[in-house]
């Protein structure tokens, strides 16, 4: 074999022409630059998978061999080129771009079929051979991780290792790849990853001259959003032959939607069992339904049913990996006690969603619980500088500013805001009690009996409820009208209702919030 000296060099490898004496044909030869021994079995076994498929649209492989601890791979070699050179030679015509297209297609398709992703198509790795045949090389050998950053999908930027194994990567990049072939411009070269999702939030793409179909196609291959592109290529390929984006329409899929919607209504409304009631119809009917496990979910977690909200939510992840529940399941590791993960996953949360309060109030709670008190502070203010209706943030910077002082200061104004602010009222009772049900060093803590002020709570309501007293001599009914009702120890006048049992009940046992009424 003859080497010639005509390397390519790329990131992972180095390519060689060279001539086999013994078959008298022209071969390309790479070199793998890693070295590492695991990595070259993986991408032998990837290659040699690919090769047992005979198809013409993909680089045949011939044979590998090592020179110390180099691999060296020997692969046909594609004398016309690839398809980088052709576009920027300005030879393609609009018959044969679309001709390719639909061929590339179909040859992913078939790859997928078998379970093996390219991870990184582009005009570079897309070649011909001497009499014009259009061909794939490179499975397993331009780039092992996702791609190249102006190919690469928006969620491939987390280098989620999930992200590896799903096709719609490749959908992605064959989207890109086909716009450039048809544009001979890749709207994303040269831009970083902030700048690439900012285009496609503009979705300023030169392709207003092409037929709508051909728009139609490359605009879904190219959705930033993975459930939102074709889902399998043999979608998109189905798509190119037909000249059309089909309307996939699911009936059930709209009837889950209603009863969700009606779910949500009775769940701004505090009608929890007409909420269970929707949910539990709609799971009936439509079992396995994402949004629908998402809603349950999401009705458990607000009803602290931390368990059974986290196996809902496992169950809707299997079926969409790619789930937008990074706020929930922050919420589900609080109250686990998981707080630097329920931390990260809100913080993530709000850093793509940065108008959302109620993570904001999670973020703060993690803080508070951890002990850090500054950081809630500081976030509570910034919040209620932004929006100063929201009472919980006043009173989550007043409870925090307390405990950071250890118990002997409050909050200028705090006197002023428990007249519109029943939890501030409330913890400033305790604060001031004459005859302490706490000790600021040992059990009970001042802490815990503050109250910590969800942000459901923003809104209580204004009703009535009636206690029936076992211990009262003549069965008599109490009234109370007040938000939050406090039950204690017989002898404190502190609270609303005095329990009998001694010392095995706290000064402060508990306490009732009139969020809302149960239908």
């Amino acid at each position: 074999m003859l080497f010639h000296k005509r390397p390519w060099h790329w990131w992972f490898w180095q390519s060689f022409l060279a001539k086999e004496k013994v078959f008298n044909r022209y071969v390309a030869i790479k070199q793998l630059k890693h070295t590492d021994k695991a990595e070259q079995e993986d991408i032998i076994h990837e290659i040699e998978m690919v090769s047992k498929f005979e198809n013409r649209n993909i680089v045949t492989y011939y044979h590998h061999f090592w020179e110390e601890v180099k691999l060296f791979l020997v692969m046909e070699y594609c004398s016309g080129g690839t398809l980088r050179d052709k576009i920027s030679n300005n030879k393609v015509t609009p018959a044969e771009a679309i001709e390719w297209i639909q061929t590339l297609a179909t040859c992913l398709r078939v790859i997928h079929k078998r379970g093996i992703v390219h991870h990184d198509i582009k005009p570079d790795n897309i070649v011909f051979s001497q009499n014009g045949t259009i061909k794939i090389a490179d499975f397993g050998v331009a780039n092992k991780d996702i791609g190249s950053r102006a190919y690469m999908s928006p969620e491939a930027f987390q280098w989620d290792i999930d992200c590896t194994k799903d096709p719609r990567i490749d959908i992605y990049a064959f989207g890109v790849t086909m716009m450039e072939l048809l544009t001979n411009q890749n709207p994303f070269s040269s831009l970083s990853r902030e700048e690439i999702i900012e285009k496609h939030q503009s979705a300023d793409f030169a392709i207003q001259e092409f037929p709508n179909w051909q728009q139609e196609i490359i605009l879904k291959a190219i959705n930033k959003v993975p459930e939102l592109r074709f889902q399998f290529m043999i979608k998109l390929e189905e798509a190119l032959k037909a000249k059309s984006v089909p309307i996939i329409f699911n009936k059930d899929n709209l009837k889950a939607a209603e009863l969700i919607a009606l779910a949500n209504k009775s769940l701004k409304t505090n009608k929890w069992r007409n909420t269970l009631k929707f949910l539990e119809l709609a799971n009936k009917r439509y079992n396995n339904n994402v949004a629908v496990l998402q809603a349950l979910g999401k009705y458990n977690l607000r009803i602290q049913k931390i368990e059974i909200a986290k196996s809902f939510y496992e169950r809707a992840l299997k079926l969409n990996p790619r789930l937008d529940v990074q706020k929930d399941l922050g919420w589900i590791n609080l109250e686990a006690q998981k707080y630097p993960i329920a931390i990260g996953l809100l913080s993530d949360h709000l850093h793509r969603n940065p108008a959302d309060y109620e993570a904001y109030n999670l973020l703060i709670r993690c803080y508070y619980e951890t002990d850090r008190y500054e950081t809630a502070m500081e976030l509570s203010k910034m919040i209620m500088e932004a929006n100063p209706s929201l009472p919980c943030f006043a009173n989550n910077y007043f409870i925090a500013f307390v405990l950071n002082s250890n118990g002997k200061s409050i909050p200028p104004k705090s006197k002023l805001e428990q007249e519109i602010n029943p939890f501030i009222g409330y913890n400033l009772s305790v604060i001031k009690e004459e005859d302490l049900s706490h000790n600021y060093k040992k059990s009970p803590t001042l802490k815990s009996k503050l109250l910590f002020m969800g942000f459901q709570f923003n809104t209580l309501k204004e009703n009535t409820i009636t206690i029936l007293e076992t211990n009262n001599e003549n069965d008599t009914p109490t009234s109370i009208s007040e938000p939050i009702i406090k039950f204690g120890r017989t002898g404190y006048i502190q609270n609303n209702i005095e329990v009998s049992g001694g010392n095995a009940v706290s000064r402060r046992h508990c306490v009732i919030i009139k969020y809302g009424l149960f239908y």
